[in-house]
């Protein structure tokens, strides 16, 4: 069984493609090309960076605020919710402490009248 020919547009695009690759890949792998590319990246970066401080202006003329001032302020929210996480293990190893050293003064006391201790039954509630 012979194989059957390739559709046209495949026998045209080999065609260019073996003509043109090896001056393409030439031309692809050469310095001018990537300083173009470096340079061409180093002027979109510059536009971008220029786009955006024309529209933080606008928006602050506007009396909106720019993307910048919504990330700052969320960065001093999580710095702000950082510090109450914080402050709230000191305060509770804090609590715990104070009630172990209550407790510690009990014993110590109930101890020295060569008591026990008992332990506190819960209050029952009236029914009303």
């Amino acid at each position: 069984m012979a194989a059957s020919p390739a559709p046209l547009w495949k026998q045209v695009f080999d065609a260019v493609d073996q003509r043109l690759s090896p001056t393409i890949n030439e031309v692809v792998q050469s310095e001018d090309v990537a300083a173009l590319v470096a340079l061409g990246q180093r002027g979109t970066s510059e536009l971008l960076r220029r786009l955006e401080h024309a529209s933080r202006r606008t928006l602050h003329l506007l009396n909106l605020p720019a993307g910048s001032d919504v990330n700052r302020l969320l960065e001093h929210i999580a710095r702000l919710e950082r510090e109450v996480s914080d402050l709230r293990a000191l305060l509770a190893d804090r609590e715990n402490s104070d009630y172990l050293a209550s407790l510690a003064v009990r014993h110590d006391s109930d101890r020295a009248r060569g008591t026990r201790a008992r332990p506190r039954q819960p209050q029952r509630r009236k029914a009303g």
